[in-house]
């Protein structure tokens, strides 16, 4: 009995560590994850491994349909198996140095499950050649990952987009909030020079557990 009590004792102590370093935890293995998508996609592989582990530790949604699943000797390394599909889901990465920012950007629609696995475009037909480029990400509590830093950017900082055919860079002019319903910040201006429009969370009220605003953060291209 003494034994089992010094048992419990060692794993109610090894939980409370955990739970106490949680979010450092789910930031280092996000941005491990992260760094295999990115390294994957600028060396023009289509497919990204992600095992349980990883799975369940960053909430990142692998979805297990890369082509070693399907060759009949899956059933005992499904972990291994599971990933994401970066060819045909992923648009590019967007990197903002001055907010320690380095994300996957998928295409649109905005899902919960694309939020969990990087940024993405807000509509399904946006795209890279659009006037206005609108992309959402989260802000996950207490952990460095999407765009919980966004507001450590400033304006004047560069924002660059990576994609496998070119890199733009454009310059932060604006940074403001409007409310959920204000959704004309992402209106197409013809005739303007191309634009990103990033949109986060922001005015967290713990009474209503809900983001009161949007944090909106717009960089115009540099040609």
């Amino acid at each position: 009995m003494r034994i089992l009590f010094r048992i419990t004792g060692v794993l109610l102590i090894m939980a409370a560590v955990v739970l106490f370093f949680w979010q450092d935890i789910k930031e280092y293995f996000t941005d491990q994850v992260n760094e295999r998508l990115i390294e994957a996609y600028q060396d023009g592989d289509d497919h990204v491994e992600i095992n349980r582990l990883e799975s369940f530790i960053t909430g990142i949604d692998a979805t297990g349909d890369s082509d070693s699943s399907s060759d009949g000797n899956s059933g005992g390394n499904s972990a291994e198996a599971a990933g994401i599909n970066i060819g045909s889901d992923m648009a590019g990465i967007i990197n903002i140095e001055a907010a320690g920012i380095s994300e996957p950007v998928y295409y649109g629609p905005v899902t919960e499950e694309k939020m969990r696995n990087g940024v993405s475009f807000v509509n399904a037909d946006d795209h890279l050649n659009m006037q206005n480029i609108p992309i959402a990400g989260h802000r996950v509590e207490g952990a460095g990952i999407r765009f919980n830093y966004l507001d450590r950017a400033g304006v004047g900082d560069i924002i660059t987009i990576v994609t496998r055919e070119e890199t733009k860079e454009y310059r932060i002019t604006e940074i403001f909030d409007v409310s959920p319903s204000e959704v004309e910040v992402m209106n197409q201006t013809e005739g303007n020079p191309q634009e990103l429009t990033l949109i986060t969370c922001d005015d967290y009220n713990p009474d209503t557990l809900l983001f009161e605003k949007r944090m909106i953060v717009k960089a115009q291209i540099v040609e």
